[in-house]
C-alpha cells in the first residue's frame, strides 16, 4: 500500500490504507461528524460510508493535496474515487481474516468493468461479503455489498455517471469502557465478547447517486450537476458498557436497546465554470449552487441494567428488552449555497484561488414529547490560498478557509444521546513548504491552525456546546521511492490542542479536549526490486501519542506504537494477473487502550493474520 501513496496524510484502496490521518481521524477533529466528503467529485453530505462495491480508493485531502479544490473544506476533505470504467477488467479474492484461527473468517472481493467498443458506455460493479466474520470486541458479524457504476458519453461533450451501493451489516452490538477515577484498565481477552449475546447492531446504508459532467476545454465554459443520496436504516444499534471499572475488572455494566434510527441525505449540486487561458496565464471563473436536505429520526431506547460484572470473569446475562413502540424524536437540516470562486495560475507556477459563499440553514428538532423548534441562521463563508514557487524543486504555499462542518450527534454516555447537535462554522489557516528533490519523492511541511466550537457534557450530562477549541500544529510529510523498489511514506504530527471558554477560566475543566492524541508519527515502506521476481514486502509502523481521558486532565491513556507487516507476490495464474497477500496486523500484538471524545474507552484489536489471492485487474 506504501508503494501508491503520495503523501502521508492517508490513502486507501480497497482495505488498505496507509497515513497519519483516515477517513474519520484529520488533524485531531473527527471528520465523520464534520462531513467533509465527495465521491465521484460531486459534493454530498455523508449518513454512512459508501460500499467498497462502488469505490475503489479514497484519499485525504489537506493542506497542498486540498490547493487544487476549489471550495475546500476546514477540517480538509475526503474524497472517494469511483470504481473506474476506462477499459474492461475482471478481479476477484477469496481470503481470510484471520487466518491462523480455528474459524479463519472467510470473505469475497470481486468486480468488474465492460465497456462497448466505440467506448460510449461502461458498465462497473462489485460485489463483496462475509457470511462469518468477527470485529475487534469479539462480536461475530456478517456483511455484504453490492453495487454499480453506469458511464454513459452523451455526444461529444458530456458523460453521464451514476452509482448505487448497498451494504448491509449484522453483528453483536459494540462494547465500551469507562474506569473508575485514576483506575488504569485491566486488560481483558479481547476475543471474549463481554457484551449481551441478545444486543444487536443492524444497519443497511445506501449510496446512490448521478453525476452530468462536460469535457473540459480552453477558453469555454464548462458544466457539472450532480445529485448524491446517502441513506443508512438501523433496526437495532446497541451499545454494551461497563462503567466505574477498577483495576481488578470489577464494573457496572449496562445495555442499551435502540431501534429504528434512520439518517437520510440528499444533496445537489451545480457548477459551471469558464476559464481564460492564454500563453502566460490562466484565469478561471467557478460559480457554485448547492443544496441539501438531512432527516434524522432518533431511536427509541431503553437501557438495560445488567449489574455487577467483572472484565476478567463473568458477566451476567440480562433478560432481553421489551419492543418499545413508542414516539420518536428526530431533526431535520436544509441547507442552501451559494459562492464564486477564481483562480488564477502563471506559467511560472504562481497561484491564487479565492473563493466566497453564501449559506443559509434552517434547522428544525423534534422531541419525543411532540415540542418542535426551529432555527434560521446565514453566514459568509470564503477561502483562499496562494502558491509561490521557490525554485524549480520547492515551491510555499498558505491558504484559509471558513466553512460549516456537521457535529454529529450525542453519544450513547449522555442524557440527550443520539440527539443531532447542529451544524458549526470552522476556521482554518495554514502555511507550507513542498520540495520535490526529484520527481518521485516529495517532502511537504505545514503549520495549520484550527478553530471551532467544542461539544461537552453539562452539569445535567447532556452533551452540547459549551466551549472553543483550538488545534495548532506542525506536520510533516515524505514519500516517494529513495532506492530501486523502494518507495516510503512518514510523516509526523504535533499539535496542542487547548479548550477555551467559561468553564475553562472558572477552572470546571481542563485546557486540554478529551480523548485526542497531540502526537501522531508513521515510517512506512515497500520494498519490491526487480531481482525479487514478483515477491515484495512492506512494513508500516504508527505511534499515537497520549490522550486525556476526564475533561479535568487528571488521568491519560499511555502512548502506544502499532506494527503491520506484509508480504505480496505477484505472478501469473493461465495467463491472468494474480497476486498473494499476507498481511500482519498488530504484528507484536500490543495490548493498547484509546479514548474517544465522550470519554468513552476502547481497546485496540489483537494480531491478526490476513490471507488473500486475488485474480485479474
Amino acid at each position: 500500500m506504501a508503494g501508491s501513496a503520495d503523501d502521508a496524510f492517508g490513502s486507501r484502496i480497497g482495505q488498505e490504507s496507509i497515513g497519519l490521518y483516515s477517513e474519520s481521524l484529520v488533524r485531531g477533529f473527527d471528520l465523520q461528524q464534520a462531513g467533509n466528503y465527495r465521491i465521484g467529485d460531486a459534493y454530498f453530505v455523508r449518513a454512512a460510508g459508501p460500499t467498497d462495491a462502488i469505490v475503489a480508493s479514497s484519499q485525504v485531502r489537506v493542506g497542498a493535496s486540498a490547493l487544487p479544490i476549489d471550495f475546500p473544506a476546514p477540517s480538509g476533505i475526503v474524497q472517494y474515487t469511483l470504481l473506474p470504467g476506462d477499459r474492461d477488467r475482471s478481479r476477484i479474492e477469496i481470503g481470510f481474516q484471520h487466518a491462523l484461527d480455528s474459524n479463519p473468517r472467510p470473505y469475497l472481493r470481486s468486480f468488474f468493468t465492460r465497456r462497448t467498443d466505440d467506448g460510449r458506455f461502461s458498465l462497473s460493479g462489485g460485489v463483496l461479503g462475509s457470511p462469518s466474520a468477527r470485529y475487534m470486541f469479539g462480536n461475530e458479524a456478517e456483511y455484504y455489498g453490492v453495487g454499480l457504476v453506469p458511464r454513459l458519453r452523451l455526444g461529444q461533450r458530456w458523460q453521464l455517471t451514476g452509482f448505487h451501493g448497498l451494504y448491509v451489516q449484522r453483528y453483536q452490538a459494540d462494547v465500551g469502557f469507562v474506569p473508575a477515577d485514576g483506575v488504569r484498565l485491566p486488560q481483558p481477552d479481547r476475543l471474549r465478547y463481554l457484551g449481551q449475546t441478545w444486543s444487536r447492531f443492524d444497519t443497511r446504508n445506501v449510496t446512490s447517486g448521478a453525476i452530468a459532467a462536460s469535457d473540459a476545454r480552453d477558453n469555454a465554459w464548462d458544466y457539472s450537476l450532480s445529485a448524491v443520496r446517502s441513506r443508512v436504516d438501523r433496526p437495532r444499534s446497541d451499545f454494551n458498557l461497563f462503567t466505574e471499572i477498577d483495576a481488578a475488572g470489577r464494573a457496572s455494566a449496562s445495555a442499551l436497546v435502540a431501534r429504528d434510527r434512520t439518517i437520510d441525505s440528499k444533496a445537489l449540486e451545480a457548477i459551471a465554470r469558464r476559464d481564460w487561458t492564454g500563453e502566460r496565464h490562466r484565469h478561471e471563473l467557478t460559480a457554485l449552487a448547492r443544496s441539501r436536505r438531512s432527516d434524522y429520526r432518533n431511536p427509541r431506547t431503553t437501557s438495560v441494567d445488567v449489574g455487577d460484572a467483572s472484565l476478567l470473569g463473568q458477566v451476567p446475562q440480562a433478560p432481553r428488552a421489551a419492543d418499545d413502540h413508542g414516539p420518536q424524536g428526530g431533526a431535520g437540516v436544509e441547507q442552501r449555497e451559494w459562492g464564486l470562486g477564481w483562480r488564477y495560475q502563471h506559467r511560472g507556477g504562481f497561484t491564487a484561488n479565492a473563493g466566497l459563499r453564501r449559506v443559509a440553514i434552517d434547522e428544525t428538532a423534534l422531541q419525543a414529547n411532540g415540542v418542535r423548534t426551529m432555527r434560521s441562521s446565514g453566514a459568509w463563508l470564503y477561502n483562499g490560498s496562494i502558491v509561490l514557487p521557490l525554485s524549480a524543486r520547492s515551491t510555499a504555499f498558505a491558504s484559509t478557509t471558513r466553512g460549516i462542518e456537521e457535529a454529529g450527534s450525542a453519544p450513547e454516555n449522555a442524557s440527550n444521546r443520539f440527539q443531532v447537535l447542529p451544524p458549526i462554522l470552522a476556521q482554518q489557516s495554514e502555511l507550507g513548504v513542498k520540495w520535490q528533490p526529484d520527481a518521485s519523492l516529495s517532502l511537504i511541511g505545514t503549520l495549520f491552525e484550527i478553530e471551532k466550537p467544542e461539544p461537552g457534557f453539562d452539569a445535567g450530562n447532556a452533551y452540547r456546546f459549551l466551549d472553543d477549541v483550538q488545534h495548532r500544529g506542525a506536520e510533516i510529510s515524505l514519500a516517494g521511492d529513495i532506492a530501486e523498489g523502494l518507495h516510503v511514506v512518514a510523516g509526523a504530527t504535533w499539535m496542542r490542542m487547548r479548550l477555551q471558554g467559561d468553564r475553562v477560566d472558572a477552572g470546571q475543566i481542563g485546557e486540554h479536549p478529551v480523548g485526542r492524541s497531540a502526537k501522531l508519527a508513521l515510517a512506512s515502506f515497500d520494498y519490491a526490486p526487480s531481482r525479487w521476481r514478483g515477491v515484495s514486502i512492506d512494513a508500516d509502523a504508527t505511534y499515537y501519542g497520549p490522550r486525556f481521558v476526564d475533561e479535568r486532565n487528571r488521568y491519560r491513556t499511555p502512548g502506544y506504537t502499532l506494527l503491520n507487516v506484509g508480504m505480496r507476490y505477484r505472478f501469473a495464474w493461465n495467463g491472468l494477473p494474480a497476486a498473494l497477500r499476507l498481511r500482519v496486523y498488530n504484528a507484536t500484538d500490543k495490548y493498547a487502550w484509546t479514548v474517544g471524545g465522550s470519554g468513552i474507552q476502547s481497546y485496540e484489536p489483537e494480531r491478526r493474520v490476513m490471507l488473500s489471492l486475488a485474480l485479474g485487474e
